[in-house]
């Protein structure tokens, strides 16, 4: 696979080589009432970065999220080019993840209920109890939002994803990371770093959503940040090892139900033990298999 460039992150090469085709995928999604706050390069070659708006309509955003990944792969072959959202395209550059941030607000209520300026931490008990929640159930969350064996390989330390069940505020090296405003160095929202492109956007936003609601419900006490000193639980090192998790998991069990949990874990563990290569992988995501 040859990038389309050598830039790298925050280059404005990308930018001005690939105009038209950024102009043409910002304007097709407008035109679909997709909202983007940013267009920018990425770290790898090649690799761009769309951030679509935030919206308190969760069935509305996982839409916005597949439309936006068909619209640019449409824009993308208009263009003589191919999107490609794997995880890996190469053991030698940076990965593709599909990052999710999450705040939420009290019924009624237009004030963001994740922030809490007179704690220590800038967040609310009832943010503190959601994050805790996502940790409580992230190694088995990760057969969802990491759902292949190409997910594994874009995560570890020193891939800006994390290694460990941890989370710590604006650190690039924890998987759950609290966002904070600079001017008032509040909490705004909490970064899910560990989901990527190859998941179904609807069944892993369920299973986050219901991870971070069952900490919340239950008022659960937020574990200390990441630090030096701390030791972490180690994150699942592949597929396999999270389905493992997952089996133990009643929660996002019962979220899925009996014949949908069977279903899924069957089909994912096949995908586990027949692994294809990555370069195969990648091959065929060109059309080249």
């Amino acid at each position: 696979m040859k990038p389309v460039d050598a830039s790298t992150f925050a280059n404005s090469t990308t930018l001005n080589d690939q105009e038209d085709f950024i102009s043409s995928v910002y304007d097709q999604l407008r035109q679909q009432d997709i909202s983007v706050e940013l267009i920018h390069a990425e770290s790898a070659p090649g690799q761009l970065e769309v951030v679509l708006s935030y919206s308190d309509n969760v069935l509305q955003i996982a839409d916005n999220v597949l439309f936006a990944q068909e619209t640019i792969r449409n824009v993308a072959t208009h263009h003589g080019m191919k999107a490609v959202f794997l995880p890996k395209t190469s053991m030698l550059s940076a990965g593709n993840g599909l990052h999710l941030h999450f705040s939420f607000k009290d019924f009624g209520s237009p004030q963001n209920a994740f922030s809490d300026s007179s704690r220590p931490t800038g967040i609310s008990r009832k943010g503190e109890s959601f994050i805790e929640g996502l940790l409580d159930h992230l190694s088995s969350l990760l057969s969802f939002t990491l759902p292949t064996v190409n997910s594994y390989r874009r995560v570890g330390a020193g891939c800006w994803t994390g290694s460990s069940v941890d989370w710590s505020t604006e650190d690039k090296e924890v998987p759950v990371r609290v966002c904070v405003d600079l001017n008032t160095r509040t909490a705004t929202n909490v970064e899910y770093k560990l989901a990527d492109a190859t998941a179904n956007i609807y069944l892993e936003l369920a299973m986050i959503l219901s991870a971070g609601m069952e900490g919340l419900k239950s008022g659960k006490e937020l574990r200390p940040m990441a630090s030096p000193d701390a030791v972490a639980a180690p994150l699942p090192q592949s597929l396999q090892e999270s389905l493992e998790c997952l089996k133990l998991d009643n929660l996002l069990l019962s979220v899925l139900g009996p014949e949908l949990s069977t279903a899924y874990i069957a089909v994912r563990e096949y995908e586990a033990t027949n692994e294809i290569s990555l370069e195969k992988e990648v091959a065929a995501a060109l059309g080249n298999a």
